[in-house]
């Protein structure tokens, strides 16, 4: 069908519903928008969850009927019985009532704090905030269970197939959204006066909202065609088709797939009264049956306008700068990870770099927009080079965000070009920290080439966020071990780390294939609104196994990794992007918070030094300092108990509850005296030898190490000492000249393939050895 121009004006409204962040739009209207209206087409954006969150729940007047609400359920027992959250939450509503009006009474505070420059930059009054606003999306979630939401997430466990999420679309009890519809469309509909509703449902914490805006609409404006689109229905897409019953409770059509073609043939065939048999990548409902177009038209994303954000109020969002999102390619360069489920069949595309590096420009100057979030799913290191060397052409003061894979072809080179271009945090797919199971996966990584690109990344000042996998099938404890160690090991270039649950999506490679990885038994997805298959698998660890480990995986990478960061408690991966471009990586890494109120402070405040012999030591602190040795992944594991256990003394640095530096003077094995005897002449017998040293990162640089050395000597008065250094870690190197210490001897460690530097307590130096100047830096 040929798409003549529409002679008089066909009004579309285009929706995003909730649930979805509130700090930034979703890209997909922006860009759709883009297109249409290049196309001479008469169309608006609409995005309700921002309006939903800030325009309505997150008001006074809204919280104060809602924690009405939730405190006569409250007094009736109806939370007797509910899971133990849920319960305290009511218990502590109905004990602390004057509390929950206060955090009421400051709503309009908190969301004012976390748009102004002032009190977004101050870490205390964000985390306060940002608690204050979470707290109140909890007492909502108490005043429509059983459903739960916060910003960005949304569940009901009682919406289980077709009858029940249509009979919650008009539950005003227990839908959040309903009230809100009734109360806003109509001005909304009277406004725009639409022919046309595109409601864009991405996720399925969108499902229930987007669906209850569908119903809606259907009920009260039936002259309006609704037609359903977005990834998540993309992926619903079988479900969709046997279910003809949605196109009658729902909407008039559904767009599977990209939809600007589909949309523009839908306006032509809508404003002229035309069948829609023609309009490609779209179902539809005849007589009972779903009906599917057998042609697909797609516009590749290179022909696609810069996104369009002029109808959405960027200013409002919850954050004190713009932050909008931004994609330069469609598909996925490498497409072959077995867990992924790619819906999208195209072939990988890119928008050629200098004309994305346009489009950014465009964006920026008309938006004034710094902080883009750049969200494919995968793009060459070639490409982000070339696309950064536009960047810097255009001498672009930006702020940027991207997702990328650890692949060697991110040389330091490269790194640092796309860190000068902007570039202040990076999601990497690292995904495990155990080679078998990355085979399994098929990343077409390799974890020390991985580590290498993590350095890389993080000596250019970018903030490495990795994403990691755990319950893979046929995955053991000891493999999943071994992936909290890995983060544990290279906390220098992993700043922050995400773990995620392992799920059987449909269409994956795995799915298809499930015998290939231990699988025994796949059933079908849980819902008819949800893609992930529950399975049964021959191997790995068991359900309960997994759960334990899970919580203590949890608990062990907050508490004890990371120190409960400031990373963790900004929750939202925007804010982080905005604090390391403001403060840098080492700032932002050394806040800490205490989680008994919230308060933040730096890395080193509160620190508390302690020398002791092992017998001294309490348990738990000793499982701390081996594990801490452990991470450093630069000696031996074998025995690192026993040799503690033997040591002359111990100086370990503690801030909370956490061991975060240590240093010992040990006994040495007689056995490693005499191969350093024969490695390099020095006869080391009756010195203590200075090792096992270790401190956590953002624990550098600030004299922790020098006061725990300096501790020790003290304590270890009349004895000499050695310590073995790599002669390439010029940190350590550097201690040791500091405190006393002179190079005796090099020699060629053939194990680990270095050259290792003997610095003792006294003279050993010789014209044979090299002087230190070599190590004065």
């Amino acid at each position: 069908m040929l798409l003549s121009p529409v002679k008089t004006p066909f009004r579309t409204l285009l929706v995003f519903p909730p649930v979805w962040t509130p700090v930034t739009p979703y890209l997909a209207l922006p860009l759709l928008s883009a297109y249409l209206r290049s196309r001479g087409l008469s169309i608006r954006q609409y995005d309700a969850s921002h309006e939903f969150f800030l325009g309505y729940l997150l008001k006074e007047g809204t919280l104060n009927q809602i924690m009405e609400k939730a405190s006569a359920k409250a007094r009736d027992g109806f939370y007797d019985k509910t899971r133990e959250r849920v319960r305290l939450t009511a218990q502590h509503l109905l004990a602390n009532p004057g509390e929950w009006c206060d955090k009421i009474a400051r709503v309009g505070e908190f969301v004012s704090n976390l748009k102004r420059e002032s009190s977004f930059y101050n870490p205390n009054t964000c985390i306060f905030s940002q608690e204050g606003l979470y707290a109140l999306l909890r007492l909502a979630s108490l005043a429509f269970f059983p459903a739960s939401f916060t910003f960005n997430t949304f569940a009901n466990p009682h919406i289980k197939d077709f009858d029940t999420l249509l009979a919650y679309c008009e539950d005003k009890d227990t839908n959040p959204f309903l009230s809100f519809y009734q109360e806003r469309l109509p001005v909304l509909l009277e406004n725009c006066d639409p022919q046309l509703v595109g409601i864009s449902i991405t996720t399925g914490n969108q499902m229930a909202g987007g669906l209850t805006l569908a119903r809606f609409i259907m009920q009260h404006y039936p002259n309006i065609h609704i037609t359903l689109g977005g990834r998540h229905m993309l992926r619903l897409g079988e479900s969709l088709q046997r279910q003809p019953g949605y196109f009658d409770s729902f909407c008039h059509s559904v767009v599977m797939g990209s939809g600007e073609k589909p949309l523009e043939y839908l306006i032509a065939c809508l404003s002229r009264g035309g069948p829609l048999d023609e309009v490609p990548n779209l179902l539809r409902s005849e007589d009972g049956t779903v009906v599917a177009c057998d042609r697909e038209e797609h516009i590749p994303i290179s022909e696609i306008p810069a996104p369009d954000f002029s109808d959405l109020p960027l200013e409002e969002y919850l954050s004190p700068t713009p932050i909008v999102p931004f994609r330069l390619s469609e598909g996925c360069y490498w497409g072959k990870c077995t867990f992924c489920s790619r819906y999208d069949t195209r072939r990988f595309a890119t928008i050629q770099p200098q004309k994305a590096a346009e489009q950014l420009e465009e964006v920026h100057r008309r938006f004034s927009v710094s902080c883009f979030t750049i969200n494919d799913d995968c793009l060459t290191p070639p490409y982000l080079e070339a696309f950064a060397r536009e960047i810097l052409k255009r001498n672009l003061d930006l702020k940027i965000s991207l997702w990328c894979k650890p692949v060697g072809q991110f040389s330091a080179r490269r790194i640092e070009i796309m860190a000068r271009a902007g570039v202040r945090l990076v999601r990497w797919g690292v995904e495990t920290g155990h080679p078998r199971i990355l085979k399994l996966m098929n990343k077409g990584t390799d974890l020390e080439e991985s580590r290498k690109v993590l350095l890389a990344s993080s000596n250019a000042g970018i903030w490495n966020h990795a994403t990691m996998i755990l319950g893979f099938p046929t995955e053991t404890l000891e493999e999943a071990k071994e992936t909290i160690a890995f983060l544990d090991r290279n906390q220098d270039r992993i700043h922050s780390s995400i773990l995620f649950r392992f799920s059987l999506l449909s269409h994956s490679y795995i799915v298809r294939n499930p015998s290939a990885f231990g699988i025994a038994e796949v059933d079908g997805p849980r819902t008819p609104f949800s893609y992930d298959h529950p399975f049964i698998c021959s191997g790995g660890m068991d359900r309960g196994t997994f759960e334990n480990f899970w919580k203590w995986a949890n608990y062990f990478r907050n508490e004890q990794m990371y120190g409960n960061p400031l990373w963790y408690y900004l929750r939202i991966r925007e804010y982080l992007l905005l604090y390391v471009a403001r403060f840098g990586l080492e700032t932002v890494r050394r806040w800490k918070v205490k989680p008994q109120d919230n308060n933040v402070f730096k890395a080193g405040d509160n620190v508390e030094f302690f020398f002791k012999k092992p017998s001294e030591i309490d348990q738990k602190s000793m499982d701390m300092i081996c594990r801490l040795i452990e991470s450093g992944g630069e000696v031996g594991l074998s025995w690192i108990r026993e040799n503690l256990a033997d040591a002359f003394m111990i100086g370990y640095a503690v801030e909370g509850d956490r061991v975060v530096g240590t240093l010992t003077h040990k006994r040495p094995k007689e056995k490693y005296v005499r191969y350093l005897m024969e490695k390099t002449g020095l006869d080391l017998r009756g010195y203590l030898e200075r090792g096992y040293t270790f401190l956590r990162p953002e624990y550098r640089g600030i004299g922790i190490a020098d006061r725990i050395l300096k501790g020790l000597v003290v304590r270890s008065p009349g004895e000499k000492i050695y310590v073995t250094i790599r002669t390439d870690n010029q940190e350590a190197i550097s201690l040791g000249l500091r405190n006393g210490m002179r190079l005796a001897a090099i020699f060629h460690n053939d194990r680990t393939n270095h050259e290792v530097g003997v610095f003792t307590s006294i003279s050993h130096i010789s014209e044979s050895f090299p002087g230190d100047s070599s190590f004065a830096g």
